[in-house]
């Protein structure tokens, strides 16, 4: 326990004597210092009990002098030794520290320093013993929380007793995990409305936030109205919720993954459509309703890795209880993230969740929204109108209605790009070698229902310059213009080939 002036005067076996009022007697000794130079202040850290015999303070205007030098140090009093140098309390000494409200207290001769010194430490060092042990007793009592199986609500139902104040967790975008009490009242309003501005430290006022990490990124915070006398305990509480989020992330990722393998298998069309039913049945989805699919993906299409191994680490992973089914079906399939949303869920809100998530990976990120529809059909329908979307470049895109060709190029095990950069290599090669627009002049006419005028337009070329390139890009592909299927295969090897081109002028006026 800490000890205070009064405390040590009643201590019959020190026999010490308030020279002074009671003004300053309740102050905490902080340690045990003593000093026979006239200015010990260079040495003093505040809040010491100063003990002297005054060999230095020979005259009344030393004695003043060292009460203004140690009280205003911060000393929590002073013990003046008697039979020695003086033998009372000087009577300048005593004024002063009455005028400067610092308690004097008298040593007698038969009281060695040491045993002062010696009582405070034992009394400091039980307080310290006592401290640690309730701390020892208040970590066991949130690690029991979080072994009976009720994760976080129960690990926070702790903290709130040992803090005496509201406590929340929330997600990196502000949902609530769990709270204690159960709804926290307007504590998780306060700090969504505070946002990076709420405290981080107990010493703040107002709410605290408290930034939980799980592999090195922000996840979630664990929120406070006040530290109240649980400030020692929070680092490990905050750890022990890192330590519950990254349970929960496992458990979610393994899910996940489960999932994955059965949108992969539908969009590949490798499974039976019963049997995919009866597999997305087991995570809650009703494949009779209709539901959307969200692609995000952090680099744009064709680059980065193949399978992103950094998508299973993301922070929204620890959204949802594990116990629970999650309002979307979420997976990691190669380098996508995956939601499947019902056709009432907040597709927007999702995808901007997607789009921020991603963006701490690659500035690049992209995020595609499919079409609702219903059955297997309609999720493989949604997945490729979804990532059509994505080809847009950065940020959020919704697909447009799958058509017949872009169901072609969508299907992962078709190599119709390779096949489209061989039919049209000969006019690839040709542009290049002669610096030549026959790519864009194919392009145009097909764009164009095969209009010469059309072309010659929107090319700024004459109509017998357009008849004289589709002459030679006959002749170099060994296709006719004038053959539907050839058409098609040009056309379809153009889209593959590139699928953000848009008719578009000449190079040369």
């Amino acid at each position: 326990m800490s000890v205070t002036l009064r405390e040590l005067l009643r201590e019959d076996g020190l026999g010490l004597r308030l020279c002074t009022g009671t003004a300053g007697v309740e102050r905490v000794v902080r340690w045990v210092a003593v000093t026979e130079l006239a200015d010990p202040t260079p040495w003093m850290a505040g809040g010491e009990l100063l003990l002297t015999t005054g060999l230095r303070q020979r005259t009344a205007a030393a004695q003043i002098a060292f009460v203004q030098r140690v009280a205003a140090a911060g000393a929590s009093g002073l013990g003046f030794g008697t039979g020695l140098s003086h033998p009372t309390v000087p009577r300048a000494t005593v004024a002063e520290a009455e005028r400067l409200g610092l308690a004097v207290l008298e040593v007698p001769y038969e009281t060695p320093f040491i045993a002062v010194n010696r009582l405070v430490a034992e009394r400091i060092a039980a307080e310290d013993h006592s401290a640690e042990r309730r701390l020892v007793d208040q970590h066991d009592l949130l690690v029991q929380a979080l072994l009976t199986g009720e994760g976080l609500t129960a690990l926070l139902r702790v903290l709130r007793r040992a803090c005496g104040s509201e406590v929340a967790v929330v997600d990196r975008h502000g949902s609530l995990l769990a709270a204690a009490p159960e709804r926290a009242g307007g504590l998780v309003e306060e700090v969504r409305a505070a946002g990076s501005e709420s405290p981080d430290g107990p010493g703040q006022a107002g709410p605290l936030r408290l930034p939980v990490q799980v592999d090195g990124m922000v996840a979630a915070y664990l929120c406070l109205r006040s530290a109240g006398r649980a400030a020692d305990v929070l680092p490990y509480a905050v750890r022990l919720v890192g330590l519950e989020l990254a349970r929960r992330q496992a458990h979610l990722a393994g899910r996940r993954e489960l999932v994955g393998q059965v949108v992969e298998d539908i969009v590949r069309d490798v499974i039976a459509p019963d049997a995919a039913e009866r597999r997305l049945a087991a995570f809650g989805l009703d494949t009779t309703a209709a539901h959307r699919v969200v692609l995000g993906c952090p680099a744009p299409e064709g680059e980065g890795p193949a399978v992103d191994r950094r998508l299973a680490r993301l922070p929204w992973l620890t959204a949802g209880h594990p116990d629970s089914p999650e309002p979307v079906l979420t997976a990691v399939v190669g380098r996508y993230l995956v939601a499947v949303l019902p056709q009432n869920a907040s597709v927007d809100k999702l995808a901007r969740r997607f789009g921020t998530a991603l963006s701490g990976l690659d500035t690049r990120a992209s995020v595609g929204i499919g079409g609702c529809y219903r059955g297997v059909d309609g999720l493989r329908w949604s997945w490729f109108e979804a990532q059509a979307a994505l080809t847009r470049g950065p940020g959020i895109h919704s697909g447009d209605p799958l058509n017949l060709p872009r169901l072609l190029l969508s299907s992962p095990d078709l190599p119709l790009k390779q096949l489209a950069t061989e039919v049209l290599r000969p006019l690839t090669r040709f542009d290049e070698t002669n610096n030549a627009d026959l790519v864009t002049t194919l392009h145009a006419y097909l764009a164009a229902d095969c209009s010469v005028q059309t072309v010659a337009d929107r090319l700024y070329v004459h109509r017998n310059t357009v008849r004289y390139r589709l002459d030679q890009i006959e002749r170099l592909t060994g296709r006719s213009l004038q053959s539907m299927q050839d058409r098609f295969q040009l056309w379809l090897a153009l889209l593959a080939a590139f699928p953000d081109r848009k008719p578009t002028t000449s190079r040369r006026d």
